[in-house]
């Protein structure tokens, strides 16, 4: 059976909450824990490992996110998303280049177990295709990603980022519906927060 390696994107500034969003305080339905760590746990119960991309801040961000177990990479926080995540594939590959990979940002720590058990179902049914949550039309994560399809995500060159990436190559990718607002409710502003 293949191995899974979750990539937690934590690398950002977080500019438009205007405070330092990956350790703001988040309660689910348990405890209270930093955002980042919720984020993490939402996902992590369905990888066999994870790597958590940082760079702003980074010592407080895997403070937050201890005593999780985690393999920790470094990214510029003033580059694009899609920089942390081509840094996050780059470590995947050199723990296990058979690995799938799950992508998933820091600032979604609502995504249910129910979602994550639905998108495994076609992962598993469809096993080289990249596979995405929607919610009401719109593309959210986590996003799983087959080992095959990594290196392409490392040297594609386009603009646009994962988004224009997925448009580009929209053949390899599965949208799976989901009545999970979890997925596109990324928190970005203080009105997000609330």
């Amino acid at each position: 059976m293949e191995r899974r390696i979750g990539i937690l994107l934590a690398a950002g500034f977080g500019r438009r909450m205007r405070r330092f969003k990956q350790l703001l305080p988040w309660r689910g339905d348990q405890e209270e824990k930093p955002l980042v760590a919720a984020s993490f746990d939402a996902v992590a119960g369905v990888c066999d490992q994870m790597v958590a991309v940082l760079g702003y801040r980074a010592d407080d961000v895997a403070q937050a996110l201890a005593p999780r177990s985690f393999i920790r990479v470094d990214s510029d926080p003033s580059q694009p998303m899609f920089e942390s995540i081509r840094t996050g594939l780059r470590q995947v590959l050199r723990v296990d280049d058979r690995a799938n990979v799950l992508i998933h940002p820091a600032d979604h720590p609502q995504v249910s177990l129910e979602t994550l058990c639905a998108l495994l179902r076609v992962v598993d049914e469809n096993p080289r295709q990249i596979v995405m949550p929607e919610h009401e039309g719109h593309g959210g994560h986590p996003v799983f990603i087959p080992a095959e399809t990594v290196q392409d995500l490392i040297t594609w060159s386009g603009d646009g980022g994962l988004r224009q990436f997925w448009r580009d190559n929209s053949q390899l990718c599965i949208r799976l519906a989901v009545d999970d607002a979890g997925v596109v409710r990324d928190l970005d502003t203080p009105q997000d927060y609330l």
